[in-house]
C-alpha cells in the first residue's frame, strides 16, 4: 500500500510536552503568547490510576492555587483525544500541569506512570 500526500496545510502549530511520574506536577509554560487549543491527546497507558491535564491562561500559573480554564481526565491504562472545534482561547499565555488529582485549584502529585500529553494549537 502506497501513501499519498493530500497537501493539506494548516495554521495550527504543534506544541508537544511530555510529563512522566518522576516530574513534579508543576506548571509548564507552553507558549507565552495568545492563541487557541484545538486538539489535546492524552496517553495514560502506563498509568495504574486516572490522571488529569489542566490548562491555564497564564505564564506563571501555580498548580494547586491557580484555577485552570480547562481540566480533562484520562482513565487508568487509557488514551483519549479531545477535539475543540471552536478552540479554547488563551488571552495571556498557555500553561499546563499534569496531575493525579481532579478539580480546579486542587493540588495533587505528579501523575503515576508515564503520562504524556500532546497539545495542538495556534
Amino acid at each position: 500500500m502506497a501513501l499519498t500526500s493530500n497537501n493539506c496545510h494548516s495554521d495550527i502549530d504543534s506544541v508537544i510536552v511530555q510529563t512522566s511520574a518522576s516530574t513534579t506536577a508543576d506548571n509548564n509554560l507552553l507558549t507565552d503568547t495568545t492563541g487557541s487549543v484545538y486538539t489535546i491527546m492524552l496517553d495514560n497507558r502506563s498509568g495504574s490510576s486516572a490522571n488529569y491535564i489542566k490548562l491555564y491562561d497564564a505564564k506563571t500559573a501555580t498548580h494547586g492555587t491557580t484555577d485552570p480554564v480547562f481540566c480533562a481526565e484520562v482513565a487508568a491504562s487509557g488514551i483519549c483525544t479531545i477535539v475543540c472545534a471552536s478552540g479554547i482561547s488563551f488571552s495571556t499565555a498557555l500553561s499546563a500541569a499534569a496531575s493525579n488529582t481532579a478539580g480546579t485549584a486542587s493540588g495533587g502529585a505528579a501523575p503515576g506512570g508515564t503520562f504524556k500529553y500532546t497539545i495542538y494549537g495556534s
